[in-house]
């Protein structure tokens, strides 16, 4: 079991029913054999193919306890949400007591409001520690829709979960409060889990649609905007701009399945940011089974999808957002992105040139930073000059777009105008650390403003300790100042930190090379050749091996 699964179902008290007994495989001849292939289509992740294997078996009778797991784990893993009811149904009959089909089911009574069926599902399950959580979540919920709000919350209160998932059970009870019709203790419980730092749309669209209610909208769009100044999930800058205009927008009425759901989607993204996508698949799955309307589950389940290197599934997954959906140019712009990644670049871009037909700005600046992956900077350019000149002043005030504009004209040798850009993106948002960086970078690269370029990269390393290339700028501004004592340790943890990067090799190579250590300057050269660096900067670095750096000095020594 993942560690931090079985952390947190110690700290929800299941920690006594975390291991079962492994379910023994089915020994029929042709069984084991569908059983085997379904295994085996699973651990390829093709589980649309195991799951044809489960049922196949399922459906000649042979109803191994093996079977009907493996065909409701292959079912949520799919996306299938009627899969996982119809397996479930097996176990029902079988009695097999499984511990995925009793939660299969507790989320249809749940969404049902059959609140006591659920709850009875979800008592004495064993499980591994995912399935123990999820019980436990959906118990809690099934509590607070019979009307015990109290009993859910003391629930809660008696998990004593670490970060981030402490921030999760805030937000459940936030939600909770809102359910039992408390608003006041609601609002105030739903800012302190805003303030944990945990951000999951719907709960926060909740949260501003019980401020609008109380008539609290001055100062929303900051109150809800994120570190960049902007609201850059569409449900909430959209749930924003009616409570300000005095119109809420209408939804549907908040239910124990809806805050089942969303705090599963909110479990989801938390394994995602573990590298748990295979986990996250289930969860999301369940999520969109209690509250089929979601739209945003299709949008993690596909990035999920996509992570596993399943792209053609994961554009289907997008497919399956409505038109009419606040997420549907997300899912555009994310389709695109898929086959971009999927180097079918023709058709990444054919995909986004289709949706910024529309209009949206989203898609159009998914079209442009996609001509500009693939190096097409001329194009690039023209797109996001386009948005810029198109979009009226207040919309315009969105520092990434000058920033993306800077990155092209940078590369058509236009550093007047990127400088230019990179200073308006800066004076929109001034703390946002790429563009410190670059300008910073910029600067000590061109061995002008070096100073002040050292003081902004310092500022971006302050806000992001863990980035690689930030710690590289960092580094080579001390050297390009010819403090090589002090620019060998920066450059070292930036290599530290992301060792594949040729061009912090590079720069390491460099630094060693002006403290005198040649040969270990060399290695890092070489290591530096051998991780696919660009044409110019590989005829570069394979000149310097031969001649070293006897005739070249950095900017500041040549000022």
């Amino acid at each position: 079991m993942h560690r931090t699964l079985a952390v947190l179902a110690a700290a929800a008290g299941l920690s006594a029913c975390a291991t079962t007994a492994p379910t023994a495989p089915p020994t029929a001849g042709q069984t084991y054999g569908d059983y085997l292939t379904a295994r085996f289509a699973d651990s390829q992740r093709d589980h649309q193919a195991a799951l044809d294997r489960y049922f196949d078996a399922l459906g000649r009778g042979e109803q191994a306890p093996a079977l009907i797991d493996g065909a409701i784990a292959a079912s949520l893993s799919s996306g299938d949400v009627e899969g996982a009811r119809r397996a479930a149904r097996y176990d029902e009959r079988l009695q097999a007591d499984l511990a995925a089909a009793r939660i299969v089911r507790a989320a249809d009574d749940l969404r049902a409001q059959r609140y006591r069926e659920a709850r009875r599902e979800t008592e004495g399950l064993t499980g591994d520690g995912l399935e123990l959580v999820v019980a436990r979540m959906l118990s809690i919920w099934a509590e607070a829709g019979a009307g015990r709000p109290d009993d859910a919350l003391a629930a809660i209160d008696a998990i004593d979960a670490p970060r981030p998932f402490s921030d999760l059970m805030a937000m459940q009870r936030a939600m909770i409060l809102d359910l039992a019709r408390r608003p006041d203790a609601a609002a105030t419980a739903y800012a302190a889990a805003r303030a944990g730092g945990l951000r999951i749309a719907p709960a926060l669209v909740r949260e501003i649609d019980l401020r609008a209610r109380a008539g609290e909208t001055e100062g929303l769009y900051a109150l809800f905007a994120e570190s960049d100044g902007r609201i850059r999930d569409p449900d909430v800058a959209r749930a924003v701009a009616a409570a300000q205009a005095g119109a809420p927008a209408p939804r549907r009425a908040f239910s124990a399945a809806r805050g089942a759901a969303i705090s599963l989607y909110g479990l989801a993204a938390l394994l995602m940011d573990q590298r748990e996508e295979e986990r996250a698949l289930t969860l999301l799955t369940l999520s969109r089974m209690l509250d089929p309307e979601f739209d945003l589950t299709l949008i993690l389940f596909a990035n999920a999808q996509s992570a596993l290197a399943q792209a053609d599934a994961a554009r289907t997954t997008l497919a399956a957002v409505p038109d009419h959906s606040p997420y549907a140019e997300t899912a555009r712009a994310q389709a695109a992105w898929i086959l971009r990644r999927d180097n079918r670049a023709e058709e990444a871009l054919a995909e986004a040139q289709r949706a910024a037909a529309g209009g949206g700005r989203m898609a159009q600046l998914t079209l442009g930073d996609l001509y500009q992956s693939l190096e097409r900077w001329d194009e690039a350019e023209a797109v996001y000059t386009q948005i810029i000149n198109a979009t009226d002043a207040a919309d315009r005030d969105d520092w990434i777009l000058y920033f993306s504009r800077a990155a092209t004209r940078d590369q058509l040798g236009r550093w007047p105008e990127a400088e230019a850009d990179l200073e308006t993106a800066l004076a929109i948002s001034p703390n946002q650390p790429e563009a410190l960086n670059y300008l910073g970078y910029s600067w000590v690269n061109r061995g002008e403003r070096l100073e002040e370029g050292l003081a902004l990269i310092e500022r971006a390393v302050q806000m992001r300790p863990q980035s690689a290339q930030i710690i590289d700028s960092l580094g080579w501004a001390h050297y390009q100042l010819g403090q090589y004592d002090t620019a060998i340790g920066h450059l070292e943890r930036a290599v530290e930190l992301e060792p594949t990067d040729p061009t912090l090799n590079d720069h390491l190579g460099d630094a060693l090379w002006r403290l005198g250590r040649r040969t270990e300057a060399r290695f890092q050269w070489r290591r530096a050749l051998s991780l696919d660096p660009k044409p110019g900067q590989r005829a570069a670095i394979e000149r310097k091996l031969v001649e070293g750096l006897a005739g070249d000095e950095p900017m500041a020594a040549q000022r």
